[in-house]
C-alpha cells in the first residue's frame, strides 16, 4: 500500500498546488504530507523541517534531499567551510576572552 492509499484511507484530504504538488491536511487543516520539490516523492510532515514562513511550516525540501545538497556544497566548497568556520571559533574564543577579562578587573 502506497503512502498516498494509506492517506487516503485514515481519511486525510488531498489537494494539490498549483504546480502539480500534493499535500494532505488533517480535520484540523495541518499539513500531515506533502510532496518534496527535490525529490517529487510524498513524505509525511516530519520528514520536513520545521520553518515558519514555509506552507504548512514545513520547508519544501524533506530533510534527505537537504543533507545530500548539504553535502555536495561541503564538498565543492571545502576550503572556504573551513575558513568560515575556523575564522568563526577564532572570533568567539576572542569574545571569550575579552569577557572573562572584564569579569576579573571587576
Amino acid at each position: 500500500m502506497s503512502l498516498r492509499e494509506e492517506l487516503l484511507a485514515q481519511e486525510y484530504e488531498e489537494r494539490k498546488k498549483p504546480r502539480g504538488f500534493v499535500y494532505f491536511t488533517d480535520a484540523d487543516g495541518q499539513v500531515v504530507a506533502k510532496t518534496c520539490r527535490g525529490c517529487g516523492e510524498l513524505k509525511y510532515a516530519k520528514n520536513y523541517h520545521h520553518k515558519n514562513d514555509g506552507f504548512g511550516h514545513l520547508g519544501p525540501y524533506c530533510k534527505a534531499c537537504i543533507s545530500i545538497r548539504d553535502r555536495d556544497y561541503y564538498i565543492e566548497n571545502r576550503e572556504r567551510v573551513k575558513r568560515v568556520k575556523n575564522a568563526y571559533y577564532h572570533r568567539k574564543k576572542a569574545e571569550q576572552l575579552s569577557f572573562n577579562l572584564f569579569e576579573n578587573n571587576e
